[in-house]
């Protein structure tokens, strides 16, 4: 009757979803205990007590009474809290590395001597390598010079 297209492209419609039997091993269902009690309670009770400080805020800010200042100054304090623990973090990180550096820095020095006394090493022997290797054929070239004929410019 018409064009169909291939059952596997679903133009305009909705892709069935297959049904996947979920196993009902011992070792499954605690998993899935799991990650409902580790990730998906936390997740769930930090909205709330977000969204509930954040009401506690709005309301503060739209009581009737004079103590907005206050609510405001305990709203910033809850606030700024988790910040303030996740920069000590980040600083203790920073100390860390910089102790880190500062005593591959006191250690580098030697090390990087004796690298660079091996890199000039190798330098040296490299160039005596290539000038015996290179030597037989200047040599050929120069006496190939002497008995080649002399061109004209």
């Amino acid at each position: 009757a018409g064009f169909q297209p291939p059952p596997f492209l679903f133009y305009n419609r909705a892709m069935p979803t297959p049904i996947i039997p979920q196993p009902q091993r011992q070792s499954f269902l605690q998993y899935r205990r799991d990650v409902r009690r580790q990730i998906i309670l936390p997740i769930v009770l930090v909205t709330i007590v977000s969204l509930g400080f954040g009401g506690i805020a709005i309301y503060a800010a739209t009581a009737p009474t004079n103590q907005v200042s206050l609510w405001a100054d305990i709203s910033l304090i809850w606030l700024i809290i988790p910040i303030m623990f996740l920069a000590l973090i980040q600083l203790a990180l920073l100390v860390w590395m910089v102790s880190g550096l500062a005593k591959a820095l006191k250690i580098a020095p030697e090390y990087t001597a004796k690298a660079q006394g091996y890199a000039l090493w190798l330098n040296a022997e490299m160039i005596l390598w290539v000038d015996k290797l290179i030597e037989p054929v200047l040599k050929l070239k120069t006496w190939a010079g002497l008995f080649a004929p002399a061109k004209e410019k």
